[in-house]
This record gives C-alpha cells, sequence and structure tokens, in this order.
C-alpha cells in the first residue's frame, strides 16, 4: 500500500511562493535588513493560523525579541504550539510563553542548541500536533562562534531531523557575510534555495531548486 501523501506547507496568499512538500528544509539568503530575515520568519509564523507548531532558534536576538517580531507578523502567535531556543538571554523571562522558551550559554554551544531544539520538537508532537515548522535565524551567526565544519554537522543534522518528521525547515544566511563556498555547502544542505534582494525600492525572490515555484525574481 502507497504511503498517503501529505497536504504541502502553504504561505500567505501576499507572498508569490506556492504549497512546499512537508519534510522539505528551505534556506533563505539574502541581507537581513533587506528583507530576508522578515520573509524566512513569515515563512514559519504563516503556520500560526494553520494549526502547525512553530520552533524557533535565536542565535542573535534575545527570545522575546524574536516572539515580538513574530507578533508582528500574525494575528494570534499563541494559537498553536510553539518553541524557541534563545541563545542570547541569561534566562526564560515570564510571560505567556515562558514555559516554551529555553536558553543556551550561547550561539557556539551547538550541542546544547541541538539537545533543546530536540525536546522542544518532541514536546510539540507530544502535544497532539504533526505538522511542525522550525526557523534557525541565523546560521550567519552561528558561524561567528563556531568552525564551518561543526556548523555544517549541525546544520545537517537539524535538518535531516525535519526531513524525518515531515516538518518544514527554514535557516537563514546573509551571503555577503560569507564566501560562496559557505553559501553553497549550505545550500547542498537544504531541498532549495530562496534568494531575496532589494531592487527598486522594493523587494524581489526567487527559488532554486524546486518546480512551480518562481525561477525569476518576483516582487513580494
Amino acid at each position: 500500500m502507497s504511503k498517503q501523501r501529505l497536504a504541502p506547507y502553504e504561505f500567505a496568499d501576499d507572498l508569490p511562493l506556492g504549497g512546499v512538500e512537508p519534510g522539505t528544509n528551505l534556506l533563505v539568503t539574502g541581507p537581513t535588513m533587506g528583507g530576508a530575515r522578515r520573509l524566512a520568519l513569515r515563512l514559519v509564523t504563516d503556520g500560526s493560523d494553520r494549526g502547525e507548531g512553530l520552533l524557533l532558534v535565536s542565535t542573535d536576538r534575545a527570545g522575546a525579541k524574536i516572539l515580538s517580531e513574530c507578533d508582528g507578523l500574525c494575528a494570534d502567535l499563541g494559537r498553536s504550539p510553539l518553541g524557541v531556543v534563545d541563545c542570547v538571554s541569561k534566562g526564560t523571562g515570564s510571560g505567556r510563553v515562558a514555559d516554551s522558551v529555553e536558553t543556551v550559554s550561547s550561539p557556539g554551544d551547538l550541542t546544547g542548541i541541538g539537545i533543546e531544539f530536540s525536546g522542544l520538537y518532541q514536546n510539540i508532537h507530544r502535544s497532539g500536533t504533526e505538522r511542525v515548522r522550525a526557523g534557525l535565524y541565523s546560521i550567519s551567526t552561528l558561524l561567528m562562534y563556531a568552525d564551518f565544519q561543526t556548523v555544517s554537522r549541525f546544520v545537517h543534522t537539524v535538518s535531516g531531523r525535519i526531513a524525518a518528521t515531515d516538518g518544514l525547515g527554514v535557516f537563514l544566511i546573509d551571503p555577503a557575510t560569507q564566501d560562496e563556498k559557505v553559501v553553497s555547502t549550505m545550500t547542498q544542505l537544504c531541498d532549495a534555495r530562496v534568494d531575496v534582494r532589494e531592487r527598486d525600492g522594493g523587494r524581489e525572490l526567487r527559488v532554486r531548486g524546486l518546480h512551480d515555484q518562481p525561477q525569476e525574481w518576483t516582487a513580494f
């Protein structure tokens, strides 16, 4: 008997992106202040009104800060099971999602990040939520604290877990801060690459590695 095909992960109507198959990992590349970060966050938070779990790894901003960013992108962030791995703050703080935030000592503690990521991922699944969107913001920061091979192994492990559990993975990197070998390797560790650029006062994206997605630069 063939395995039943699972529904794709969908995105908001104002993004020129079609749904992607469960188990897909996307690498979003572009300047952090030029729309790439916001797009990468949206690809994850777009699941908040679809009953999908959200898991965020924040390597350069405190958990409260990234949650504030996400709150501005979706109507009700608390609608779905949520987990945050905070690599900046010293404590989980307080508030409605404090129990869903785990901290690690620094962005260089990849072992700690991996442990907390796995634990939160399991918790979301145990809540009865089968579909999980996970975002890592960003690979560029990890490379400031750990060597290339170590970060590559980490991304490979995380993306493999997401693929094996039919999740959606979104990884962010700023190519302006890395040489082409680094960006190429991270691209190979993901299923597709979403490039973002600014042009004539607006923002455009293109997708490489997936059919039925915008191959040419498209405004969003």
